[in-house]
């Protein structure tokens, strides 16, 4: 059977031209479809509009503090990361964008898709100004349900920091749970810190 991918930069694309499988999605995807939307954000392809935005808005220390990331870094930095990705089939990579304003807050990822076991590891980040008020917790369950719903997940997984409770919320109101604790396996404020294993199967998002 001939299957069609998702639309990883933004045109109508095989699922054999993304080295993916089958698996992926066995339904026919519209040219042009639209982007996947949540209650109060969509999840797009970067833009070239959107680096320098972005990377100011990941170059907050509480945010990079975060992600791991110890030094800012220039725009290209950041336009390279994303270029890196998009070719790597393993890891899909989303603007997170505001339905209201259409403005870019942050970004989310899939990495490490596994075909065989069907599952992922995601990451999220949201911009400072943004949090607290539902924007994360709407992408992240975007993002989960597309990856249950249309790539054929079964699990999808995270890593967060013990010094990022509000993180650790957001993935509890989408279903995540606690799964195993890395101990003092990050360095974060001069400090080893654990990092918590989350694990969400296909039946317990909470959509």
């Amino acid at each position: 059977m001939r299957a069609r991918g998702w639309l990883k930069r933004g045109y109508q694309c095989p699922a054999e031209q993304l080295n993916l499988g089958t698996w992926v999605c066995s339904c026919l995807v519209e040219e042009h479809a639209p982007a996947l939307v949540g209650t109060l954000v969509r999840l797009r392809a970067h833009e070239p509009a959107d680096f320098a935005v972005l990377n100011d808005l990941i170059n907050d220390p509480e945010v990079g503090e975060g992600l791991g990331m110890v030094m800012p870094q220039p725009v290209a930095g950041y336009q390279a990361f994303v270029e890196m990705t998009q070719k790597d089939d393993a890891k899909w990579m989303f603007v997170i964008e505001r339905l209201e304003g259409a403005d870019p807050v942050g970004a989310c990822s899939f990495f490490t898709i596994e075909p065989a076991p069907r599952t992922a590891v995601i990451g999220v980040w949201l911009g400072k100004p943004y949090w607290d008020s539902g924007l994360g917790t709407d992408a992240v369950r975007t993002l989960c349900r597309f990856g249950f719903d249309h790539m054929n997940l079964q699990r999808i997984e995270l890593n967060v920091f013990e010094t990022n409770p509000r993180a650790v919320r957001a993935y509890e109101k989408v279903g995540f749970v606690l799964e195993g604790t890395r101990r003092r396996a990050e360095f974060v404020r001069g400090h080893h810190v654990d990092s918590y294993l989350m694990g969400l199967l296909s039946e317990e998002l909470a959509r």
